[in-house]
């Protein structure tokens, strides 16, 4: 009888401790398996890492690609628009004047009676007749040379159609005076090396303006200016000058044909420079540039720890179902034995 019992208790265990030893080695595969999966996890987060500081180093790369392209694009530009500018000033003072910009300039060696003869040419006709020529003194041919050469200077160099009309200025339409003009010559706006330089005799520059260039002159007008919206103006134009002449060109037109053109504009005689405007467009083109990165390394930042909590919620914890139920049974079989075979020996 013992023997049976004995041979029931091994039986009834057998399944428990097997059951045991498959679920101490699924705990001990899941364990394996949660360890191969956080390795493979990590390893893909680390790769994950590699690449967002490769992705970071190359955008890097190519954002100071870009910005390097994006310098060397302003400095053409700025090239470019100078000419342009050059261009523009040129037509300006040519619609102004009413003649064009020649290469072959009037010659100041000229006497008067040359003077004379030469403001008969038929080209001339519609400016003066002959008797009007041979009633201009000799002082007064001379005077509007005197003129022509230094408007020549400020501007560019004039032929015989602009020393005609500077003539047909001073003595016939009298836009101009001889008398305010001898006396301001003294000083010579092209003496000065840079446009900024002349902002310590800007009285002396508005008062040149007014008597060689005033605003009702039947040859050049210069539009009437205050004192701060000159400043302006040469401010305005003294980087386009030092630009102009840091390339090797030489500064041309003239001073006073660019002061004649960027007076017109609004906002470049209330203050309005290249240089501010040039470096805000580069501050706000870069600010954004650091912004947008910035941006971008956040949104991927959560992204990867999404993605470790979702590969890490499919993994079973170790010992996360102990079987209970399994233990208290062998336990109470075990009892159970006991008192029977406690019983049997009573008995005998």
């Amino acid at each position: 009888m013992k023997k049976i019992l004995l041979t029931c208790a091994l039986l009834l265990l057998f399944p428990l401790s097997a059951n045991a030893e498959t679920e101490a080695l699924n705990t001990s595969e899941d364990s394996t398996v949660a360890t191969e999966q956080t390795t493979d996890t990590s390893s893909e987060n680390q790769s994950d890492t590699t690449a967002t500081e490769e992705s970071s180093t190359t955008a890097t790369t190519e954002d100071t690609t870009a910005t390097t392209t994006s310098s060397s694009e302003l400095e053409n530009v700025e090239v470019k628009d100078i000419e342009k500018a050059k261009e523009k000033t040129i037509k300006k003072a040519e619609k102004e004047m009413g003649v064009k910009k020649t290469d072959t300039p009037v010659n100041d060696d000229l006497s008067p009676d040359k003077l004379r003869e030469t403001l008969k040419d038929p080209s001339l006709k519609d400016i003066f007749t002959e008797k009007e020529i041979d009633n201009f003194s000799d002082q007064q041919l001379t005077n509007a040379m005197t003129l022509c050469m230094r408007m020549g200077n400020d501007t560019f160099g004039l032929d015989i159609g602009g020393y005609a009309r500077i003539v047909n200025a001073l003595y016939k339409d009298k836009t101009l005076s001889w008398d305010k003009i001898e006396n301001i010559l003294n000083f010579n706006p092209n003496n000065y090396s840079n446009a900024i330089e002349m902002i310590d005799d800007v009285d002396s520059l508005q008062a040149y303006l007014n008597a060689l260039y005033p605003s009702d002159s039947s040859f050049m007008a210069v539009r009437n200016m205050s004192r701060e919206e000159l400043i302006n103006v040469l401010k305005y134009i003294s980087p386009i000058q030092e630009e102009m002449i840091g390339t090797g060109n030489s500064f041309f037109p003239g001073i006073i044909a660019w002061i004649s053109r960027y007076a017109e504009d609004d906002d470049i005689r209330n203050g309005v420079t290249p240089s501010t405007t040039t470096n805000d467009s580069v501050s706000g083109s870069t600010s954004e540039e650091i912004a947008s990165s910035t941006s971008a390394a956040e949104n991927k930042a959560p992204a990867q720890d999404d993605k470790n909590d979702k590969v890490l919620g499919f993994l079973p914890k170790t010992g996360e179902e102990r079987r209970t139920w399994l233990t208290v049974a062998g336990v109470i079989i075990l009892a159970l034995i006991a008192f029977i075979m406690i019983r049997r020996n009573r008995k005998r």
